[in-house]
């Protein structure tokens, strides 16, 4: 294949994965949509208020939004650990929850936050979730990467 071909190809590729995007949430983010969730990451205090957001604006998930559910996750795991079987209940309740917040656990966090998530998932895991201590410990070791 020579170099324009190559191009072409991938420009398809491209176009198909950005074509794709909002039907894999089966809604297309609207501005309406975009500022309501750009809101509501500043009040994200809670497993239930990110399960809630997750649910209302998943499909707004892009840029400096993705970049505020990536902080309010850090947090939450972070100052309120003891909180995080709540997070296992919400995920009971609604389990692409769970990639999602593994998701938000990228290399957009500080270096000393994913060492934290890290510390508290495997050394304070509450009884009962180590499934997910694990998969939260693997998220932050991979974005330390």
């Amino acid at each position: 294949m020579d170099w324009n071909n190559r191009k072409m190809a991938a420009l398809l590729v491209a176009a198909a994965i950005a074509a794709w995007m909002p039907l894999a949430y089966g809604k297309i983010c609207t501005e309406k949509d975009a500022v309501a969730a750009d809101a509501m990451v500043d009040h994200l205090d809670s497993w239930a208020q990110v399960n809630s957001t997750f649910s209302k604006y998943g499909h707004c998930d892009d840029g400096g939004i993705a970049e505020g559910y990536s902080e309010a996750i850090a947090r939450l795991l972070i100052d309120h650990w003891k909180a995080l079987p709540e997070l296992d209940k919400q995920i009971k309740l609604n389990p692409p929850l769970e990639s999602f917040v593994r998701r938000h656990i990228n290399s957009t966090l500080d270096t000393d936050d994913l060492a934290k998530i890290i510390t508290l998932s495997t050394r304070s895991c509450p009884k009962g979730i180590s499934p997910l201590c694990k998969a939260l410990a693997n998220a932050a070791s991979q974005a330390e990467q």
